[in-house]
């Protein structure tokens, strides 16, 4: 694909090396070139930029400073995505992205291969805090954001290389569960990775049924909160933990639990991380900077996430800054008469190839689902058959499933909007 990967592994190896002085000496000159780089080649920013006062470029003293910069409001970056492309982009090694979006809102965005190499190495890493060695059979429960619907050839050359096998975690029930056990199983997989819901799910079915899967070293999730359920069940099926990380792909962060499973490294040479909105227990809102990106450049990007920080190092050594914790991007799990359930983060990858400005997924009864399309651009109707041919396919042909278009998305009472959620008195829980 044209990234080095261990490359870079081996850079943040050495980085890792380096002083507190020489990490922030780094990430200024770093932050300071890209900003100059947004000043000079990406259309939106300059004249975002001087709507709000500023004149033009000049270097920044410290990182307090990237505050006289305007917050970037993620449907501000969707309303003007072709200026936020660089005058450059066809010289970039870049490659197109998109994420169905786990706060409701699609996005598709460009990504350079050198800060994808970034991100895979210090994913890399992260796993090997986990136990993981490049070479490790993994199996992979998840949407399609981790195992892709159409793989092509050089797709399928990878995962064969990496000694990985892709199941669909979209939906689980017992039949599904047993047949997964047997891959897995004849597969020989060290390392399950997949979605914190449909891992538990799975999970579940195995200890009611009294499968093992003794090979297993460690399980790590992704993509949604791990909640405190989620670990127990899981770590109550299989015979090791669960390690889980957190990542926000379009403002280029992500971030791993280490052996205190206390929080989540992230990596600051990657990222410039700030919380704005403070409440008093010390979280806030979550803008990111991304250092790397140049084709399509995130600048004080709010991503929709509830963070807050770790005020002391890790006792575990590493030299990265902790998140203490993570709020919002929960989403409940609907399950159905037939034994199906459905996870949360599965369902946004429907949506994000569509242009579309937001969606909700409510289970009104027990087997009616209700899809609410947010589209000021417009909605055709091969894309509501397309909608009803997934439901039909992971939640079962007897669920009826109704396609609505709304002016509003309906919120929580803290004003938060929750793509995936269940509006009625009783419903059936899978496995328990």
């Amino acid at each position: 694909m044209g990234a080095d990967v261990f490359g870079r592994l081996r850079w943040l190896e050495e980085t890792a090396k380096w002083t507190l002085v020489q990490r922030s000496q780094w990430r200024l000159q770093k932050l300071n070139a890209i900003l100059e780089y947004c000043w000079a080649h990406v259309p939106f920013y300059q004249r975002y930029w001087r709507d709000h006062g500023l004149l033009g470029f000049k270097p920044l003293r410290s990182f307090e400073d990237l505050r006289d910069y305007p917050i970037l409001r993620k449907e501000t970056y969707k309303a003007n995505a072709s200026e936020m492309q660089s005058d450059q982009l066809a010289h970039i090694p870049h490659k197109r992205n998109s994420t169905g979006g786990t706060t409701g809102q699609p996005l598709q965005y460009c990504q350079d291969l050198e800060l994808w190499s970034v991100s895979q190495a210090f994913n890399l890493m992260g796993w090997g805090w986990a136990g993981y060695r490049f070479g490790d059979p993994i199996g992979i429960l998840g949407g399609y954001s981790l195992v892709p619907q159409k793989m092509r050839f050089r797709d399928k050359i990878r995962y064969a290389v990496e000694r990985k096998l892709a199941l669909s975690g979209v939906h689980m029930e017992e039949r599904l569960a047993r047949e997964y056990h047997r891959r897995l199983q004849d597969f020989g997989a060290q390392i399950l990775y997949g979605y914190p819901s449909i891992l538990s799910l799975f999970a579940s079915c195995l200890r009611q049924n009294a499968l093992i899967l003794p090979q297993v070293k460690a399980v790590i999730t992704t993509a949604e909160m791990l909640l405190p359920q989620y670990r127990r069940n899981i770590e109550g099926a299989l015979p090791c933990k669960v390690w889980d990380q957190y990542g926000c792909n379009d403002g280029g962060v992500m971030s791993h639990e280490c052996r205190m499973h206390t929080g989540h490294h992230y990596n600051d040479l990657q990222v410039v991380a700030e919380l704005f909105d403070r409440s008093p227990d010390g979280s806030g809102a979550l803008l990111l900077t991304n250092l790397w990106n140049r084709s399509m450049p995130f600048i004080r990007y709010e991503n929709g996430d509830i963070v807050s920080f770790a005020q002391a190092p890790c006792p575990c050594g590493a030299p990265y800054p902790l998140i203490r914790s993570v709020e919002g991007r929960t989403a409940d799990i609907l399950s159905f008469s037939n034994g199906r359930s459905l996870s949360g983060p599965a369902l946004t990858l429907i949506f994000r190839n569509m242009d579309i400005d937001g969606w909700q997924v409510v289970l009104r009864g027990p087997d009616t689902l209700e899809v609410r399309v947010l589209a000021h651009k417009g909605w055709k109707e091969e894309q509501t058959a397309y909608v009803r041919q997934v439901f039909a396919t992971h939640a079962g042909k007897d669920v009826v499933v109704d396609v609505i278009r709304v002016q509003t998305l309906e919120t929580s009472p803290g004003g938060k909007l929750k793509p995936v959620w269940i509006k009625h008195a009783a419903s059936h829980q899978a496995f328990g």
